[in-house]
């Protein structure tokens, strides 16, 4: 897995700076840190300075309905960790998911290789963050949107921090 870029300053609290000092996300510090994702075959892929990011949902054949369609979950679930993973990591803590509202546009049919999760700020505030999330399959067509809504939290959960999951470019 190959370490994500992200740029961002060393921050305080939960709030994004405008420091431009270049970071890399390690995608496999986020792997051991959230095995679920991992486990469903889920990865982040980009996080970036402006607080968008990005993400994919290998397919799988346990991904699939009976109608060889990607579960509406999996599709869920790879929105979730995403934009969950993008809140936290551009504003430097750990997010929950506080709501969210996911629209399926058209099935995910599992012929797809991949289904990529683009997840773009709203808003992002010192307790509560909100994601726009677009679904794309393989053919570059749009299978859901949605919003997700994040509760910032100062404390690290699990022992993880920012630092355990970034390093500087010198490093990589």
């Amino acid at each position: 897995i190959m370490p994500v870029p992200v740029l961002r300053g060393p921050g305080k609290g939960c709030s994004m700076d405008s420091s431009t000092k270049k970071k890399l996300l390690d995608a496999e510090a986020i792997a051991r840190y959230d095995p679920f994702s991992s486990h469903n075959n889920i990865r982040v892929t980009a996080a970036y300075a402006d607080g968008s990011g990005e993400g994919e949902l290998t397919i799988t054949p346990e991904c699939l309905n009976p109608r060889g369609a990607v579960h509406g979950g999996c599709l869920a679930t790879l929105a979730n960790a995403v934009s969950g993973w993008v809140a936290g990591a551009v504003q430097h803590c750990n997010s929950a998911t506080a709501s969210y509202t996911l629209n399926f546009l058209r099935p995910a049919m599992g012929t797809n290789q991949k289904i990529r999760c683009r997840a773009t700020p709203e808003k992002t505030g010192r307790t509560l963050s909100v994601y726009h999330v677009s679904l794309t399959d393989d053919e570059g067509l749009e299978v859901a949107t949605g919003n997700f809504t994040f509760f910032m939290m100062d404390k690290r959960l699990n022992g993880t921090t920012p630092e355990r999951l970034e390093r500087t470019a010198d490093e990589s």
